[in-house]
C-alpha cells in the first residue's frame, strides 16, 4: 500500500510540473486532481479497514469507510473527466462533467444516508451486516459503472490516437477491466447477501491480482509520458555531448571574436563543465556562436577554399594568430558547409571540425 501510495504521488507531482507549464490544459487538471486522490484514497484505505479494491475482508470507522470510498469514487469520476476535456472543450464537455458530478454526488449520499444509521456507540465489530453489505454495494456498482465509462472513452481515442499512446490505453483499460471484475463480484455477492441474510458468502479477487490491475492501470497511464521523457531525455543527453564536443572550436573562435558571443557573462570552464541546467539553450547557443565565428573567419580564406575537416582546421590555427584586417568579413565564404540540410547536418560539421582542433 505504501508502495502505492508513494507512486500516486510521485506520479502527481510529475503532472503537476507539466501543468505548471501549461496550466490552461483542463485535462491536465483533471489527470493531477486523479493522481491526488489516488494517493489520499490510498492512504486512507487502510485505517478505513478495507483495501483499496472495495474488499469486504474487514470495517473500520464507518466514517474513515465512508472518507476511503468518497475518495476512490472521485478519482474514478476525475479519470472520467480526463477522456471527456482531452475529446472535446467548452459547454458540450462541461454539462457532461456535470451530469457525471451529479450521479456521483447521488452515490456519495446514499453512502452517507447509510454511514449515518450506523449508531455511534458501535465498534466497527457491531457495525449491521445488512448495512455494510449495502453501504458496499452501492460503492462498488458506482466503480463498475466508472470503470465501463473510463474503458469506453478509452476504447473511442485509442482509436484516433498514436499507436504508442493507444498501446498505454490498452494496458490501462486491462487493469482498469481487473478492478471493474472485482468490484461486480463484490456487488453481486453484497445482494445474494442482502436477499439471503443466512449467507456468508463473498466473492472477491485475490489481492495478488488487485495490486496487479492498480499497477497495470498506473503503468498504461505513464507509459506514453515515460515514452516522451525517454525521446527528450536522448535530445539532452546528444546536445549536452555535442555542447562539450564543441569547446575546442568555440575556444578558439571565441577568442578571436569575443564580441560575437550571444552571453557576455561566460562561466568558467569547470562550471560549464559540471552544470546541467538550460543544456539544449547552451548547446543552441554555442553552435550559433561556432557559425558566426567561422562566418567572421571565412572573411581570411584563400581563393582555394578547404574542404575537409583536418584542413580547415589547420588553417584556423594559422589564420586566427594574423592580425586582423579591415575588411575579413567583406569576403565571407561557405566554412564547414555539410552536403545536406538541416541543423543535425550542421551540427557534425562543426563537431568534426572541432574534434581536428583538439588533436
Amino acid at each position: 500500500m505504501t508502495l502505492q501510495v508513494l507512486a500516486a504521488i510521485g506520479i502527481g507531482i510529475w503532472k503537476a510540473s507539466q501543468l505548471a507549464r501549461t496550466p490552461k490544459r483542463i485535462s491536465l487538471w483533471w489527470v493531477v486532481a486523479c493522481f491526488a486522490l489516488s494517493a489520499a484514497a490510498f492512504g486512507v484505505a487502510p485505517s478505513a479497514g478495507a483495501g483499496v479494491e472495495g474488499g469486504v475482508s474487514g470495517a473500520g470507522p464507518i466514517w474513515l469507510m465512508w472518507l476511503a470510498e468518497a475518495l476512490l469514487l472521485t478519482m474514478l469520476y476525475a479519470l472520467i473527466c480526463v477522456f471527456v476535456f482531452s475529446a472535446g472543450q467548452g459547454r458540450p464537455a462541461w454539462r457532461q462533467a456535470v451530469r457525471e458530478a451529479v450521479r456521483l454526488a447521488i452515490t456519495l449520499l446514499v453512502l452517507g444516508m447509510l454511514a449515518a444509521t450506523v449508531p455511534q456507540r458501535l465498534t466497527p465489530t457491531e457495525y449491521p451486516r445488512a448495512t455494510l453489505d449495502a453501504f458496499r454495494f452501492v460503492a462498488n456498482a458506482y466503480t463498475v459503472y466508472g470503470v465501463i465509462t473510463c474503458i469506453v472513452w478509452m476504447r473511442r481515442h485509442s482509436k484516433i490516437t498514436q499507436r504508442w499512446l493507444a498501446r498505454g490505453l490498452a494496458i490501462a483499460s486491462a487493469g482498469l477491466a481487473l478492478i471493474g471484475l472485482g468490484s461486480a463480484l463484490i456487488a453481486v455477492s453484497m445482494v445474494i447477501r442482502l436477499a439471503n441474510p443466512d449467507t456468508a458468502m463473498a466473492l472477491e479477487l485475490p489481492m495478488p491480482v488487485v495490486m496487479t490491475a492498480n499497477l497495470l492501470v498506473l503503468v498504461g497511464f505513464i507509459m506514453p509520458g515515460a515514452r516522451v521523457r525517454w525521446a527528450a531525455g536522448r535530445v539532452w543527453w546528444r546536445h549536452l555531448r555535442d555542447y562539450h564536443r564543441l569547446r575546442p572550436l568555440w575556444t578558439m573562435l571565441h577568442e578571436a571574436f569575443p564580441e560575437d558571443a550571444l552571453s557576455r557573462a561566460p562561466a568558467s570552464v569547470w562550471q560549464d563543465t559540471l552544470s546541467l541546467r538550460a543544456v539544449n539553450r547552451r548547446f543552441y547557443r554555442r553552435v550559433i556562436e561556432c557559425r558566426d565565428g567561422l562566418v567572421r573567419a571565412s572573411g581570411r580564406l584563400p581563393a582555394d577554399c578547404p574542404e575537409d575537416s583536418a584542413a580547415i582546421a589547420l588553417w584556423l590555427r594559422g589564420t586566427l594568430r594574423t592580425t586582423p584586417h579591415e575588411n575579413d568579413v567583406v569576403a565571407a565564404q561557405p566554412v564547414a558547409v555539410p552536403a545536406d540540410g538541416g541543423l543535425d547536418a550542421d551540427v557534425r560539421e562543426l563537431v568534426a571540425l572541432s574534434r581536428e582542433l583538439r588533436v
